[in-house]
């Protein structure tokens, strides 16, 4: 008696894509693969990159900068062509075939959130790039007609446009809501905000009562800035204008105010905030403003009679959390299980399981002494590392060839979506 054999189904019949579902579950460097397969499968990907049913498996922030010179591209007139690669900080590997390079040198980076990096070009237009997916928004530009220029200003916007916006911050992880969602960032030689929507294509200044500011962040629909007296105050950017919904000033931390006052001539200090586990948290890093070569900070007077000086580098860091009941900043002797990221990039908060490859209770930082990047063609960009709580050290996450690196490295989260 013959059997009687089924008929193979096609992947049509399912109801659902499998090889949408297959990617729901890779992660980022699994997706490249998955794309170089074939032209369908490439399709497949892209598509669902684009979608609104798109959701990233969490992925550990990469760092991208600028190719070492052995990995330099001869261009057609026999110029070397310097490159961007990403560095993996699992692998401790570098890609240089995963993004689009160009737009990240016509203009100066002043800020990553996400998958974002937002672009200050020469015409002091801003911008936000996904590097991974070749998305590009425009966003308005920098003008004395809607903001506020002291007389200096429109030199720094044009000549050091880092030190101009010194962060800015991008509001939401997509394209998708671009009634709601824009820019938010630091400006000017006062340090004031600023914000534009989308939808609005131009800047509007945000009503802050505590500048000079130092750093923002954004969760949710709420951003949060804090200033140089380590006030806090958040905005609901959730309705058709924001709404300030929390201005709080909390005492300056003693342990950093005494640190100043007794060392201020040999560190300078560069503040950050950090949402981290539900907690606000107040981050001061401390820089050797000169070095020697054990690593203890010098100064002025031993340039000329030690040769072995370094620039500048960070040494320290001290670590306190919002107490909005006391109204105070607690100091941390931990992170626990978290790893921070900052630098030029949204400061973020993970935890380490999260994050192979990184070290529990430490710091990664990446190079933001934006008033001291271009004073020397020899070094810039070059202060990178992470600082480990429990024991106070430094140490190298990545083999530095070059003291003078430009583009500046950030720290970037690798996304498809758009």
């Amino acid at each position: 008696m013959a059997i009687k054999r089924k008929r193979d189904a096609s992947w049509s019949e399912f109801g659902f894509d499998p090889l949408e579902c297959i990617l729901r579950k890779l992660p980022f460097l699994d997706v490249l693969r998955f794309k170089r397969v074939c032209r369908s499968w490439f399709s497949v990907a892209e598509n669902y990159g684009s979608s609104p049913c798109y959701s990233p498996c969490f992925q550990t922030p990469w760092l991208l900068l600028p190719s070492d010179k052995e990995d330099w591209e001869e261009d057609y007139d026999g110029e070397k062509e310097r490159g961007l690669c990403f560095f993996n900080l699992d692998e401790k590997k570098k890609y240089r075939d995963v993004c689009v390079c160009k737009e990240v040198y016509e203009g100066r980076c002043v800020g990553s959130s996400h998958c974002w990096l937002v672009i200050l070009d020469k015409t002091a237009n801003l911008s936000v790039f996904n590097p991974f997916s070749g998305a590009r928004i425009q966003v308005g530009s920098l003008t004395e007609e809607d903001l506020e220029f002291t007389d200096v200003d429109a030199y720094t916007l044009k000549e050091e446009p880092q030190v101009f916006v010194p962060k800015a911050v991008v509001m939401s992880k997509s394209e998708k809501n671009k009634d709601k969602d824009g820019v938010v960032l630091i400006y000017g030689s006062r340090k004031k905000l600023a914000f534009c929507r989308y939808r609005d294509d131009r800047f509007i200044e945000l009503d802050g009562a505590h500048q000079p500011y130092h750093d923002i962040i954004c969760y949710g629909h709420m951003v949060c800035a804090l200033s140089q007296t380590g006030s806090v105050e958040v905005w609901d950017f959730s309705g058709e204008f924001p709404t300030k919904v929390m201005d709080m000033t909390p005492s300056f931390p003693l342990k950093t105010a005494e640190f100043q006052r007794s060392f201020g001539d040999l560190y300078s200090s560069q503040f950050y905030l950090v949402e981290s586990c539900g907690e606000l948290l107040f981050i001061v890093r401390l820089i050797g403003d000169f070095v020697d070569g054990n690593g203890k900070p010098v100064g002025e007077e031993d340039l000329f009679n030690d040769e072995d000086i370094q620039p500048y580098k960070t040494l320290l860091f001290h670590v306190y959390r919002l107490d909005p009941h006391e109204k105070k900043w607690v100091e941390m002797e931990s992170l626990g299980e978290q790893v921070v990221f900052v630098g030029g990039n949204h400061s973020i908060s993970l935890r380490v399981e999260d994050c192979p490859g990184c070290i529990k209770d430490s710091i990664y930082f990446t190079d933001s002494y934006w008033e001291r990047m271009n004073e020397d063609c020899s070094y810039g960009g070059h202060d990178i590392g992470y600082y480990n709580l429990r024991d106070g050290s430094v140490n190298p996450f990545y083999d530095i060839l070059l003291w003078k690196m430009k583009p500046v490295p950030f720290w970037i989260v690798p996304n498809h979506g758009r």
